[in-house]
């Protein structure tokens, strides 16, 4: 697997979206391969953070499944939200994974943390 960790992703990206993993095209990423983890609890509005891509904001982690103002990694539980958590994803055309950072944070530090694999070498076409 490839695991990739995002850029700190703090209280400068408030009411933005991160850009924050690049996927290349014929990449698998496994159920929770996603996860959030924040090294700095947030402070300030309603802290949120999601983590998705082009086709659902959420669809990696949904803010529900992170406790933003308490340290620790969070990944998507299928039960509430996160479509992808449970049976992960087969990118066959480059995409992003994105965090949604709600406004009005004013601290907090967090990362994305991706686990893939590079299926490019292999014929996933239907036969």
């Amino acid at each position: 697997p490839i695991i990739i960790i995002s850029r700190a992703i703090t209280e400068a990206d408030t009411g933005t979206t991160v850009v924050a993993v690049e996927v290349p095209a014929k990449h698998f990423i496994p159920p929770h391969g996603v996860s959030i983890y924040v090294a700095e609890v947030f402070a300030g509005g309603t802290p949120s953070l999601d983590a998705g891509d082009g086709d659902d904001v959420d669809g990696w982690v949904d803010t529900v499944d992170v406790t933003e103002t308490t340290i620790g990694s969070y990944s998507g539980d299928p039960t509430n939200t996160g479509a992808y958590s449970d049976n992960g994803r087969v990118y066959l055309t480059a995409d992003t994974i994105d965090v949604v950072v709600a406004a009005s944070a004013t601290g907090g530090t967090a990362y994305l943390i991706v686990t893939m694999y590079d299926l490019s070498d292999i014929d996933l076409a239907a036969s």
